[in-house]
């Protein structure tokens, strides 16, 4: 079946499927309904999570569908399977059907994939997954409807809107989701009633939190690898979460990995700006020029393992210090060569 993400929650209280792909170019969101999935699967008793990420060449041989040596003590398990390119390949087409066409019952998968295309909608392992399972399309917010986005969240979250607050946060944002996310998560501390003003939104987003999120990726794209260190260590000094620096972080990195995609693909840099959600800002063109042409794209898709590295630590999956990971992804992404952190992608959580 197909469902929106704002079904998906409906739907995991019925039970948990076989197979769930979440695809899309929108990784916040991707991410938040992905998050929803794991953690139906640990409610229902899954205490270990294998992840492969699927770049290049990959070998489909090495995913243990059939878990052998599973615990008497474990009643489920989750694999995780990465797709940024949205396509499997032959291989792995033929491999995501076999598990579709019998899929153990001990075993949930969840495959995270980039956007994929109509053409690759109709092929026979997305359909086979989905009369299985659920496929779930994350759409992009467009600005128009971004102000509607923002109210329904700050809803959810206990928050008092309008449409002139929901704007305001819209505009102030500059179209990030990221940010928008976090605003509103501020808002929530500041407003233990819900009452929620112009007045108080105008004070509190404000440039302090971007520039010290997005401050640091502006570095980071211009190659200024000096400054990244003080600048993560004040941010880690200060007590910001890992987490809300990861994201500007992750969104930032998501778009210069989809236009370096594209560039390589054929397409004109100015025409790849433009079709950006955002579009890419006069003002930024110059710095993102600079840092497409640090890296080709193959590199460009190796900072997603470093991202996955960043996001186990951050949630305890993976007992490496998530700052000291994101200073060497900060520092690769500038120009620095530093050796990557390869960790075990078969983790437990």
């Amino acid at each position: 079946m197909r469902l929106k993400a704002d079904q998906l929650t409906g739907q995991l209280q019925q039970g948990l499927l076989p197979v769930y792909l979440v695809f899309g170019d929108e990784a916040m969101l991707v991410e938040e309904s992905s998050d929803l999935i794991r953690q139906q699967a640990r409610k229902n008793g899954a205490t270990e999570r294998q992840v492969w990420h699927v770049e290049g060449r990959f070998d489909w041989s090495q995913v243990q569908w059939q878990e052998q040596t599973m615990s008497l003590f474990d009643s489920q398990r989750l694999l995780e399977i990465r797709l940024p390119s949205g396509s499997p390949g032959k291989e792995g087409g033929e491999a995501l059907r076999r598990f579709v066409d019998s899929p153990p019952p001990d075993t949930t998968l969840l495959i995270i994939s980039g956007k994929i295309d109509t053409r690759s909608q109709k092929s026979k392992w997305f359909t086979s997954i989905e009369s299985t399972g659920v496929t779930i399309p994350v759409w992009p917010i467009d600005l128009a409807n971004l102000p509607r986005w923002v109210g329904q969240r700050m809803t959810q979250c206990g928050l008092q809107t309008n449409r002139a607050i929901s704007a305001l946060i819209a505009e102030r944002v500059e179209g990030n989701l990221f940010a928008a996310a976090q605003e509103i998560e501020k808002l929530v501390l500041l407003c233990p009633d819900g009452q929620v003003s112009e007045a108080l939104v105008m004070a509190s987003v404000a440039d302090n939190a971007r520039y010290q999120a997005f401050g640091l990726m502006d570095a980071v794209l211009m190659g200024q690898a000096a400054k990244v260190p003080r600048m993560i260590a004040r941010l880690q000094a200060e007590g910001v979460d890992i987490l809300s620096v990861f994201s500007a972080v992750s969104w930032s990195l998501h778009r210069l990995i989809d236009m370096s995609s594209q560039i390589e693909s054929g397409a004109k840099i100015e025409q790849v700006f433009s079709v950006q959600k955002p579009p890419v800002w006069d003002k930024a063109k110059p710095m993102m020029r600079q840092a497409l042409a640090r890296h080709d794209g193959r590199q460009w898709q190796h900072f997603l393992q470093q991202m996955a590295a960043i996001d186990q630590a951050a949630k305890g999956s993976l007992k490496q210090c998530p700052w000291a990971l994101l200073e060497s992804l900060c520092l690769n992404v500038a120009g620095v060569n530093l050796p990557s952190h390869n960790e075990e992608l078969a983790v437990g959580y």
